[in-house]
């Protein structure tokens, strides 16, 4: 004996409806949220990499000074190797001695190159290499070296750069 009412019928009608829209709101959810994660991800990749492009790459060689680059400090008058063609890497990088300095940084790149094959820090103004850092160098590429001078706070105080080749 139950006399269904206009305002039953209106609430029943209302809540079908609303369980369809909220089937087709699951339905956008699901791939909303991983194109939001895609993109999330991507921009923080693009960051990263163009930080660290921007952090790790070596200045270029100033014309005119072949062997070493100026900076905003003093240069660093690299010794060897300095331009040569080798037929093994090199054993050893030298430089002349800066004043006020706590260490000095010496990294290595293939030329063209902005991520460097090995960096090593010391406070002599050369640098014996290991078998290991040798064979990081192989033969038939060109390859930069840089020296840069730091001091007490960590600030640049001067930097040299030079390039050489092993055949």
């Amino acid at each position: 004996m139950s006399q269904e009412t206009p305002t039953n019928f209106a609430n029943e009608h209302a809540l079908e409806h609303l369980e369809d829209e909220i089937k087709s709101l699951e339905g956008v959810k699901r791939w909303k949220r991983p194109v939001f994660i895609v993109v999330l991800v991507l921009s923080v990749a693009a960051a990263v990499a163009g930080m660290t492009w921007f952090v790790m790459s070596p200045p270029p060689i100033t014309s005119g000074h072949a062997g070493y680059a100026r900076s905003s400090g003093m240069s660093i008058d690299v010794v060897e190797p300095k331009g040569a063609t080798l037929a093994v890497p090199p054993a050893r990088f030298a430089w002349e001695s800066v004043t006020g300095r706590l260490q000095y940084v010496v990294r290595v790149y293939v030329k063209g190159s902005s991520i460097p094959l090995f960096e090593r820090r010391t406070t002599a103004t050369s640098l014996e290499l290991t078998a290991d850092d040798q064979a990081l160098m192989p033969r038939g590429n060109s390859f930069v070296w840089r020296v840069v001078a730091q001091g007490q706070n960590g600030a640049t105080i001067g930097e040299g750069e030079a390039t050489f080749k092993v055949r």
